[in-house]
């Protein structure tokens, strides 16, 4: 239906990690589980994020609270340590073999638990490599035993500084 309009038309002929997406309509009714495979890189075809905590569309109220926005350089972040810095999303970057940011903008306090703001890149390309590979990344909590799960979604803001 529309989802899948959408995502056809937003994400297919774009490029990540210099590779050409090619989004299309499947000619298969349904995915089955049984008939994955083992891509070149060793991982399976096929994975179910259904029972995933991390999942934002397992319930309609859920999926309701969703804001789907288009591919854009500039990146949401929530869900990050307080203390959060600038030079910390780079030295994650620098980790994870990503381009840095080139804007950082940390908003005003609404939780002291955890902060949000905006990162943005040079290039659509760039943030979406970045957010491919930082969603759902496990931030160190100075403060406690459990991470942070980094939560990043596109921004319909044109710049973050």
């Amino acid at each position: 239906g529309f989802a899948v309009d959408r995502a056809i038309n937003h994400l297919n002929n774009t490029y990540m990690f210099d590779q050409k997406l090619n989004v299309c309509v499947s000619k298969q009714q349904a995915i089955m589980a049984g008939q994955s495979y083992e891509l070149e890189d060793g991982s399976c075809s096929f994975k179910d994020f259904s029972g995933s905590r991390n999942n934002r569309f397992t319930t309609p109220e859920q999926a309701s609270k969703n804001r789907i926005q288009h591919p854009s350089n500039v990146l949401h972040y929530f869900n990050a340590p307080p203390e959060v810095t600038e030079d910390a999303f780079c030295e994650v970057c620098d980790e994870l073999c990503l381009k840095r940011p080139s804007a950082f903008k940390l908003f005003s306090g609404k939780s002291e638990r955890s902060s949000s703001g905006l990162i943005e890149w040079d290039t659509k390309n760039d943030a979406m490599e970045s957010l491919s590979l930082l969603n759902h990344y496990q931030m160190k909590n100075p403060s406690g035993p459990y991470p942070y799960t980094l939560k990043l979604c596109f921004s319909t803001v044109q710049h973050a500084a």
